[in-house]
């Protein structure tokens, strides 16, 4: 039987207007035209039976009746050489199929082209379908917009110089930047979902919870943290919070971080620059009222000197305060250098392997006054001589301090080991030792004037000292230490040019 419009059965699953207009109708035709997407209803033989207005502007037709006949492939969606076209990929399967192409003059409107094969009331299939064929450029316009949007503020969040974490109302995250990746060296896929908390060091972990708590209520919160790096390194960020907001409840929460870490070391170091300043004005003014007066006792001792010939006993006492003065003058001496800072003209070519020789001479016997002493060895690498620039005596007094600070700090016995190279253009020496070991907050202030842990016993002045001298030296001081692991300080002077 000759298929036409009006031998199509309703179908079960079709469009609202088969079900409500009857093909081969005048009202059917008008429903049809009045649709805003091109319509196509295909017989079993899949050539076209019906095309309403649209689609016949979007076949570059003047009439539908141009188009009535022709095969399913031989219309827009169709591909030379094809042997199949979706309507026949939608039949063979007898169910829907979806494509999207682009169709125009310009082959530059993207079109989605939907076939939907007819059944009976039986839910047969007829062999017939109805095609639509939808102008989807606005959408994708609008999509593609989207996307630009977004990359363009996701660069903006991976530009920042902030990091940025999003997270959930349970404080888990869900996104960081790049930023954020790559000063904690985290990737996304190892930390989403896990609590930031777990990122936050221990002495931080109440205000950072105090922050969430307070944001998630709908406040934005600054405050200050230290956060801990894969590598255990903990780090200062300056932290602001702000509440994700969706109808009227908030959803989450963004976390800006910015490093401060680098900006408080600058602030300690400058603060400890202005301690030494402070002490060096100090030293210096105090040396020079002491010069003045020692100036003094040492004319008048002179004089009385002169005066006592012949007086064994007097010319004694004499001679042993013109000594003492002199003695003082030289202590006075190093006290303004110390606090110029500068370095002296008087460096020579000093053997660091005889210097560290003679500190352990003279600063042996002091702790073996103690128990504890008793139980301490001594080691001096020697591996040949190592020439530096500087002052011996000076160097002597560093060496000194080192050596007992490194007694105090074994108090029932242990090691001291002394050594010295040369690199490059540097003379190093250090000294280790086994003892108890300092933790990170002490070791960043043991070089602070008047910071001591020896309680009444100590001064803070003797490291203070001696870092001033490797200063004055040109030259700089490490130190190494753990609680448990003992301390090893090293000192890196300029190198006694060869001849």
């Amino acid at each position: 039987m000759e298929t036409s419009p009006e031998n199509i059965y309703e179908p079960a699953t079709a469009e609202p207007i088969a079900r409500t207009v009857k093909p081969g109708t005048a009202a059917f035709a008008a429903v049809m035209d009045a649709l805003p997407e091109a319509l196509y209803l295909f017989s079993a033989d899949k050539r076209v039976v019906r095309v309403n207005q649209a689609g016949s502007r979007l076949e570059n037709r003047s009439s539908a009746i141009e188009l009535q006949g022709l095969r399913c492939c031989e219309m827009l969606w169709g591909v030379n050489g094809a042997t199949e076209c979706v309507v026949d990929r939608a039949l063979a399967r007898d169910e829907p199929a979806e494509i999207e192409l682009l169709t125009g003059p310009l082959r530059d409107q993207p079109t989605v082209i939907k076939v939907f094969p007819i059944k009976d009331l039986l839910g047969n299939s007829t062999g017939q379908a109805i095609v639509t064929a939808s102008d989807v450029s606005g959408l994708r316009a609008a999509e593609k917009e989207a996307m630009e949007r977004k990359a363009f503020m996701t660069s903006l969040a991976d530009l920042s110089p902030d990091e940025i974490y999003g997270l959930d109302t349970e404080g888990r995250i869900v996104w960081m930047n790049e930023r954020a990746e790559a000063a904690n060296n985290y990737l996304l896929t190892g930390v989403l979902r896990r609590p930031v908390l777990d990122f936050i060091a221990a002495e931080s972990s109440a205000t950072a919870t105090d922050a969430m708590t307070r944001t998630l209520s709908g406040e934005e919160v600054e405050c200050e943290l230290k956060t801990l790096r894969t590598d255990d390194e903990t780090r200062d960020v300056e932290v602001h919070t702000a509440p994700l907001w969706r109808d009227g409840a908030v959803t989450g929460l963004l976390i800006y971080m910015r490093d401060v870490t680098e900006r408080k070391r600058q602030q300690e170091r400058m603060a400890q620059a202005d301690k030494l300043r402070s002490v060096g004005e100090l030293a210096a003014g105090v040396a020079h009222n002491l010069n003045n007066v020692l100036t003094v006792i040492q004319s008048r001792a002179q004089l009385l000197l002169r005066k006592a010939e012949g007086d064994e006993s007097a010319t004694n006492s004499l001679e042993a305060i013109t000594r003492a003065v002199s003695d003082g003058s030289q202590t006075l001496r190093r006290i303004m250098n110390f606090a110029r800072r500068e370095q002296g003209d008087e460096f020579v070519k000093v053997n660091l392997q005889e210097v560290m020789t003679a500190s352990v001479e003279i600063a042996r016997p002091k702790w073996q006054k103690s128990q504890s002493g008793q139980g301490i060895t001594v080691n001096i690498e020697n591996d040949g001589p190592v020439y530096a620039l500087g002052d011996p005596a000076e160097l002597s007094e560093v060496l000194i301090n080192f050596l007992f600070n490194a007694a105090d700090a074994m108090p029932d016995g242990g090691s001291i080991e002394l050594g010295a190279v040369a690199e490059f253009d540097a003379a190093v020496f250090w000294v280790s030792d086994t003892g108890r070991g300092m933790p990170p907050e002490i070791v960043s202030r043991i070089f602070e004037p008047f910071f001591t842990t020896k309680g009444d016993l100590g001064t803070g002045l003797g490291l203070s000292a001696s870092q001033g001298i490797i200063a004055r030296h040109g030259g700089r001081c490490t130190v190494l230490s753990a609680p448990g692991d003992g301390t090893r300080i090293e000192v890196r002077l300029p190198l006694f040019p060869s001849a």
